[in-house]
Order: structure tokens, then C-alpha cells, then sequence
């Protein structure tokens, strides 16, 4: 029975170890000036009937040494890497959002999400790699 609860625990450990975890906005580190490809979306808002759309990417182990790219509108913006935070601005209306993930060692996978935002609201995105390696990009607020 010892036997049988060891290899059980350790995959486990290897499961759990390969998910990302949240990072606040207290504590997640701004994208670089360096992987911004439109600073005109970063910064002051354009106009004051813009939306502001916040993007953090989780911490952890798995995707670490890859950058993921997220395109607005099929416009290259800017890349974020693990526990870092970026925010845009965006003119209200309905928009989509593709992040993207290959190059290198890196799996070449994809998530979107489409999304209507109001003339001043703040929507948040959360960007994750769960343990089944399937990208995700979810609306938090």
C-alpha cells in the first residue's frame, strides 16, 4: 500500500506544479517598454470616451520562458510574460482580443475573447495556463 501512495502523491505534486497561479495588481510587475508594439494604447486615454482594459498574466512554472502576444483588433500591441500587468486604452465599442504563444521551445496555442466595453469602463482579463496546457484569456471584471 506504501508503494501505491507514493507515485500517487508525486503526481499529484507534478499536476498541481504545472498550473499558474493569480497575481494582484498589488503585485504583478508592469510589461516593459521593450515588448510594447503600440505605445498608443498604453499611457493617458485618448479621449475621454475611452474604455481601459486591464491584462494580467499569471505566475508559475508552466509557459514561463515564453512570451504570449496579444494582438487588439489583429493589431500586435504589446507581449507579456509571467506575473506582469499591463494596462490599455481602447475606444468603446466592441473589440477582440487574441493572445498568442509560440516560437522557440514554446507550444504554439491561442485563446480569444470578443468583448463590448462602454465609454469609460475598466474591464480586467486574467491570462492563464492551467495544468491541461490550454491557454486561456478570462474576463474578470
Amino acid at each position: 500500500m506504501k508503494l501505491f501512495a507514493l507515485p500517487m502523491v508525486a503526481a499529484v505534486f507534478l499536476v498541481s506544479a504545472c498550473s499558474t497561479t493569480p497575481v494582484s495588481r498589488q503585485t504583478a510587475a508592469i510589461v516593459p517598454l521593450d515588448r510594447i508594439y503600440q505605445p498608443s494604447y498604453v499611457g493617458s486615454a485618448a479621449s475621454p470616451t475611452d474604455a481601459t482594459v486591464l491584462f494580467l498574466r499569471d505566475a508559475g512554472f508552466s509557459g514561463a520562458g515564453c512570451s504570449h502576444d496579444m494582438f487588439v483588433d489583429n493589431i500586435k500591441v504589446f507581449a507579456i510574460r509571467p506575473a506582469e500587468q499591463i494596462t490599455i486604452h481602447v475606444p468603446a465599442g466592441q473589440h477582440f482580443f487574441r493572445l498568442e504563444t509560440g516560437g522557440g521551445l514554446c507550444p504554439n496555442i491561442a485563446a480569444s475573447q470578443q468583448t463590448t466595453i462602454a465609454a469609460g469602463e475598466h474591464q480586467v482579463f486574467r491570462i492563464l495556463l492551467p495544468s491541461d496546457g490550454s491557454l486561456r484569456l478570462t474576463r474578470m471584471e
